[in-house]
């Protein structure tokens, strides 16, 4: 009998109703093809000479590399709590800043406004007063 008609029969005899636990297609394949050491037939899995070294060599170097991206992560972590408590700080300064310009602010209006009530006195006074002088001055020569 072929291989393909033992993959095919297998297949079949694996899909009936009576079998209580069904191979998958890999485990037919296997049972079917067999094994070799380093190549798994049907699936085109390879493993043989340098290519397992070098997969095994990246694997390592990806795995250190996973394990120091780890390690910096608390670090950041601490960093970006350190930089959020400064962001915090710095506001309130701002916010404390701001209050004292609007302080400052109301303190120019309320002195601005105050010149302006005693200039405003002020003009009057000067002109009424030598109109005042003007009409006694009239008022004594006559």
């Amino acid at each position: 009998m072929s291989l393909i008609e033992r993959l095919v029969n297998k297949t079949i005899e694996q899909s009936q109703p009576e079998v209580t636990s069904p191979m998958n297609e890999f485990e037919i394949s296997i049972e079917v093809l067999g094994r070799r050491p380093g190549y798994l037939k049907g699936y085109g899995i390879h493993l043989r000479g340098n290519s397992s070294t070098s997969s095994i060599a990246k694997s390592a170097e990806r795995d250190a590399e996973v394990v120091a991206l780890k390690e910096t992560v608390p670090m950041q972590a601490e960093q970006i709590a350190s930089q959020a408590e400064q962001i915090v700080s710095q506001v309130e300064q701002m916010n404390a800043q701001a209050e004292q310009m609007n302080e400052q602010a109301q303190k120019t209006a309320d002195l601005e406004a105050l010149v302006h009530q005693l200039f405003a006195r002020s003009q009057p006074a000067a002109s009424g007063g030598s109109r005042d002088f003007s009409s006694r001055r009239g008022q004594t020569c006559i």
